[in-house]
């Protein structure tokens, strides 16, 4: 399983690799969580970030052992791994035997983005990402228009017929939240932590859904929490219904606004040649799925070089006979 991660270490070959550039912050700081299923989609994130930012790190929570050896293979840039028993501690270890997968990762969020913070590492802004969004532009625009909140929360924007949704999972959505690397931070992020170790599971009841809800309440009681106001950002198949896309100067744009990052929410990999859309009106757009699709093939083809053996495909059984296949 490995040592111990020693983060002094870490530090020092962070100082000295250059990762952290600038007169001492950094703004650009962004965590994941990997399984073994969401490797491929991962990498493209990585990549994603790779190509639009020129300065900065990202932490990628691995909670197996497929995951970690993978992206140790794949020697990604500017990305420091961590094994989920360097974050996981008697309480996590608890829940964790009564927790699906997709609700364990859900559990660990905040506890990755507390686990990062406490390194005293110099960042203006933590941003948690799901490990199927993709940017397709510069996300720093986000943070420079509110260096001042606490916490960013991203909202759903249903479209309306997906009105009734936001009663049951929530007005934010948590596969884009960002923190800001100060003390009045922490007690929302403490709030959250503690919320969802008490409760996560992938349902509604009485008025919570996983580590989701909580932000609607977390908006209420904490001051600094805002609503991201830049344009573009988390756009996904709950509201994409609501833009035009079309391209500009090589850039995607939503209505007339440049597109920052999509979410790629339930979409799966179903084998070396197929993938799935299951959620929304399951519609692809050229747009935006082909270029994905073109970085997630280079994906498929670099792990197989890495490591002819892995295989991390996956769509859930419950999804399967009204999922919409695509041909990669």
């Amino acid at each position: 399983m490995g040592g111990i991660i020693d983060m002094k270490k870490i530090r020092k070959k962070i100082q000295h690799s250059g990762l952290w550039k600038g007169m001492g912050t950094m703004n650009n700081v962004f965590c994941t969580i990997l399984s073994k299923l969401r490797v491929y989609q991962g990498i493209v994130l990585e990549r994603s970030l790779n190509y639009n930012l020129k300065d900065y790190t990202l932490y990628i929570l691995c909670i197996d052992d497929e995951a970690y050896s993978i992206c140790s293979k794949m020697e990604l840039e500017n990305t420091i791994l961590v094994r989920v028993q360097e974050v996981e501690n008697e309480e996590l270890l608890r829940v964790k035997k009564e927790r699906a997968l997709n609700e364990y990762c859900w559990t660990l969020k905040p506890y990755f983005i507390d686990f990062i913070m406490k390194q005293k590492l110099p960042f203006d802004f933590i941003t948690y990402v799901d490990a199927d969004m993709c940017f397709f532009n510069d996300p720093t625009p986000i943070f420079e228009l509110q260096r001042n909140g606490n916490v960013l929360l991203s909202e759903h924007d249903y479209i309306n017929s997906y009105k009734g949704v936001e009663a049951i999972c929530g007005r934010y959505n948590s596969g884009f939240i960002a923190f800001r690397n100060v003390e009045s931070a922490k007690p929302a992020l403490k709030w959250w932590k503690d919320r969802c170790l008490e409760w996560c599971y992938d349902n509604a009841v009485d008025g919570k859904f996983g580590d989701q809800k909580y932000l609607d309440e977390m908006s209420r009681i904490f001051p600094g929490v805002h609503s991201i106001s830049t344009p573009g950002v988390n756009i996904a198949p709950w509201n994409e219904a609501k833009y035009h896309f079309a391209i500009k100067n090589e850039k995607i744009y939503v209505n007339q606004n440049i597109l920052i990052c999509y979410h790629f929410s339930g979409f799966r990999i179903v084998s070396e040649d197929s993938v799935a859309l299951l959620i929304g009106s399951k519609k692809m757009y050229d747009i935006l799925h082909l270029p994905y699709m073109h970085v997630l093939k280079g994906v498929l083809k670099d792990i197989e070089k890495v490591d002819p053996g892995f295989k991390g495909f996956n769509i859930e059984k419950k999804f399967r006979q009204d999922a919409n296949y695509v041909r990669l």
